[in-house]
């Protein structure tokens, strides 16, 4: 390629053209085409804002004979039109000002005018009194006086209403000007607004079109996932929504926005396992034990989230348009995560206002039961266990739920992989009642020295009044010995429990038809030396 000595300048118009979300940060793909001439050509691309990671800005351009030379990143500093606006502003004030001065002053000139006119008009009239008496003045001469201060005082009044009203319009532009001065002064006071400049230097050995494309990556966006959850029957269907926010610096046209699941681990690389030393205890030193102690005491608790604000319960929610016409996103994958193009344009603004779109609808085949634990609540409740058959990651986030179009509650998602079950909690279903009894309670003698025992029994009683079958999971517990001469042991259990753990959990499971019930009966002794009390039975 044979390079001129000529260099031509030139600045791109390129507007955002597509938008990659992930849940911490975004990537932002601006794109434009420029005529390039013969020989090298310097190209800048500026106003991106200043919130660009500059290390992960890229420049490509296409075209028939046009290489890449160079690109530099530059951040630029400019003043902020909102401090010209107040600088403005302040000068108008200080005009207003000197105006309603200035007519103070020529009120003040034309009241001493008429002061000095009243003191003249007092001594020539005492002087032509006396010449008239004397008969060295006619009353011709007085009355002319007379005409003449007359009309000399009302011209000097008349001159002093104008200057008033003057001063009153001036009084209230000035004020005008300070209110607007004061709101400015409310909106400024920010630094010089900051932006980032592109430029790159192309070499062309013939004129010719070259398509420009500049990518680059900004904090201050993400994308959370929103569920609405609708149970009907044994299926599940889930409308799977995101909410994008950002406060990058500018605003997103409606351009084709992709949401990525993919985001950055707690370690920039794979973590490496050190060492693991044990060793002989060690004391404590007394004086920095109770240290830590106070410190520790000294911290507050963790805020606990807020609650999800409660939405009226018509039936879940449709974010675009009903759902035999609803555009849902193209799923799809990039590197260790996955990606989902939103089907039409989306813009989404720069102060944090969120925007909503669709990912997927699906539907699930849920298997339900329900589940007691009477011991806390004599109380059923519902449960879906469901298996995600989609090629979708559902990832954590807030989920309404509806049971047969009635809002039941709200729930939050864990993150749930491809082929992996979720539960869903529905509430209480009344129609499954649940009783449960203290049976016995009996202490038996023992002779001093000897070994006395407690026997517990309890029977709890399940019945279902819903029309059709029902499966319910009853889970009880026996208590655990923290102390060797207390021995607790499981005597009776009928029926016998499905489960039965280290931590003394029992677990029933029932299929009950319609109008039947259950009774479950578990009965287990205590014993300890007779000269011990057992706490927490």
């Amino acid at each position: 390629m044979r390079v001129t000595e000529q260099t031509w300048q030139t600045v791109l118009d390129a507007p955002i053209t597509g938008v990659t979300v992930f849940r911490d940060g975004a990537r932002v793909l601006r794109s434009g085409t420029v005529r390039i001439e013969p020989g090298l050509s310097t190209l800048s691309v500026g106003g991106l804002p200043a919130s660009v990671d500059q290390s992960s800005v890229r420049l490509a351009a296409r075209g028939p004979d046009v290489a890449l030379v160079s690109v530099e990143v530059r951040r630029m500093s400019r003043s902020d039109p909102l401090r010209e606006e107040t600088a403005r502003l302040r000068s108008e004030v200080d005009r207003c000002r000197d105006a309603v001065q200035a007519l103070d002053d020529e009120g003040a000139a034309e009241q001493a005018r008429l002061d000095f006119a009243g003191h003249l008009s007092e001594a020539a009239a005492t002087a032509l009194a006396r010449a008239v008496g004397s008969g060295r003045a006619g009353h011709e001469a007085l009355a002319a006086m007379a005409d003449h201060l007359s009309e000399s005082t009302a011209a000097a009044l008349s001159r002093r209403r104008e200057i008033a009203a003057r001063r009153r319009a001036a009084q209230r532009e000035l004020e005008a000007a300070e209110r607007r001065l004061k709101a400015a002064d409310g909106r400024a006071g920010r630094p010089a607004a900051e932006s980032v400049e592109v430029s790159a230097v192309l070499e062309a050995g013939t004129a010719a079109a070259a398509a420009v494309e500049v990518s680059y990556h900004v904090a201050g966006a993400s994308w959370r996932a929103l569920y609405d959850l609708g149970l009907a029957g044994e299926a599940l269907a889930v409308s799977y929504l995101a909410e994008i926010t950002q406060r990058t610096g500018e605003d997103w046209p409606a351009v084709d926005v992709v949401l990525s699941t993919a985001r950055r681990g707690r370690h920039a690389t794979v973590p490496e396992l050190d060492p693991w030393y044990i060793g002989r205890a060690r004391p404590f030193p007394a004086h920095l034990l109770h240290a830590a102690a106070a410190g520790s005491a000294a911290e507050p608790p963790d805020a606990a989230p807020a609650p999800m604000a409660q939405a009226a319960a018509r039936g879940p929610a449709s974010a675009a348009g009903s759902p035999e016409r609803a555009l849902t996103a193209e799923p799809g994958e990039s590197g260790a995560g996955l990606t989902y193009r939103v089907p039409r344009p989306l813009a989404v603004p720069a102060d944090g206002s969120p925007a909503k779109t669709t990912v997927a609808r699906i539907e699930f085949a849920a298997r339900l039961d329900h589940v007691a634990v009477p011991v806390l609540a004599q109380e059923a409740y519902l449960r879906a266990t469901v298996t995600n058959d989609s090629p979708l990651l559902l990832l954590p986030g807030p989920a309404r739920v509806f049971h047969d179009g009635q809002f039941v509650g709200q729930t939050e998602l864990e993150t749930v992989a491809p082929g992996a079950e979720f539960e869903l909690q529905l509430g209480v279903d009344d129609q499954i009642r649940v009783e449960r009894e203290l049976r016995r309670r009996s202490t038996g003698k023992a002779m001093v020295g000897g070994t006395r025992t407690i026997d517990l029994a309890y029977e709890t009683t399940v019945r279902n009044h819903r029309p059709n079958a029902a499966r319910v999971v009853v889970h009880d517990h026996i208590p655990l010995s923290t102390d060797g001469e207390i021995k607790v042991r499981l005597r009776e259990a009928s029926p016998s429990p499905s489960a039965h753990d280290d931590l003394g959990e029992l677990t029933w499971e029932l299929a009950l038809d319609s109008g039947q019930a259950a009774t479950i009966r578990h009965r287990f002794t205590v014993e300890h030396p007779a000269q011990v009390t057992v706490s927490g039975l």
